[in-house]
């Protein structure tokens, strides 16, 4: 079997160990931040859309698709929004962010009931090649309309990229501090083993005058005073023997 030193054994078990502990992380923090995003997402939506809700109602009575398109613009300076639509109680668009040009697949949607409107549908345009959350907000009650508002699903999902890469850049710096700590630490560790297998092959072959001397004062100390009390019982055995010896002859 191919020799493999403690030291490489200690680094590659805590780089496994990191490594496991980084995609355990990793998936964890994921899902939590992906879903925390996906709801304050949503809410943004919702006040926004409440915001234009309670100061639209005259000039969707009216018609005025001049403030409407001013309304809605003002809401387009979040990043996260994609479009802003107001629809009639009735079905038709009155005002948009797509300049009377909307995509079909905002188009076709038929009005949701109250209880759907709680939890929105996800929208993909294929124009933008984009993912929304299309959120509804109804004016005087769906009375007099609706606002939707769209809010991106990218949004979500590129701050959780962005948080996926600091994970990895700090799973990456504590697991080379791990690496030059255990480096360091196995080094204190391996010298004194290192030592007393130095000992034990010399005092295998006969090197018996020099004493065995440990002072990590933890187990492989109590190995170092085990072996120097070997290397005793050996020498004054062979002295006996070589006493012996030399009373025959």
């Amino acid at each position: 079997m191919k020799f493999l030193s403690i030291r490489w054994k200690i680094i590659g078990i805590l780089i496994i160990s990191n490594i496991v502990l980084g995609f355990a992380l990793i998936i964890t923090i994921n899902k939590t931040v992906s879903e925390s995003l996906g709801k304050e997402v949503i809410e943004r939506g919702r006040t926004i859309g409440a915001n234009l809700a309670q100061y639209s109602a005259e000039q969707i009575i009216e018609e005025d698709e001049v403030g409407l398109r001013q309304l809605i613009t003002n809401g387009l300076n979040f990043e996260s929004v994609a479009y802003i639509l107001i629809q009639k109680s009735e079905g038709g668009i009155l005002s948009d962010t797509y300049n009377g040009d909307v995509p079909e697949e905002l188009a076709k949607v038929a009005t949701p009931s109250t209880e759907e409107m709680l939890l929105p549908s996800q929208i993909y345009i294929e124009s933008e090649d984009t993912e929304c959350y299309d959120i509804w907000v109804p004016v005087e009650e769906g009375f007099l309309g609706y606002i939707r508002v769209g809010m991106r699903q990218d949004y979500v999902s590129n701050s959780v990229n962005k948080t996926t890469k600091i994970i990895l850049l700090l799973i990456l710096g504590v697991t080379l501090f791990g690496v030059l700590m255990v480096v360091f630490l196995a080094n204190l560790i391996i010298q004194p083993i290192l030592y007393l297998t130095k000992r034990a092959e010399e005092i295998s072959q006969g090197e018996l005058e020099e004493k065995v001397t440990v002072n990590t004062r933890d187990e492989l100390s109590k190995l170092g005073d085990a072996l120097e009390r070997l290397r005793e019982s050996v020498k004054i055995a062979l002295d006996r023997l070589k006493k012996h010896q030399t009373m025959r002859m």
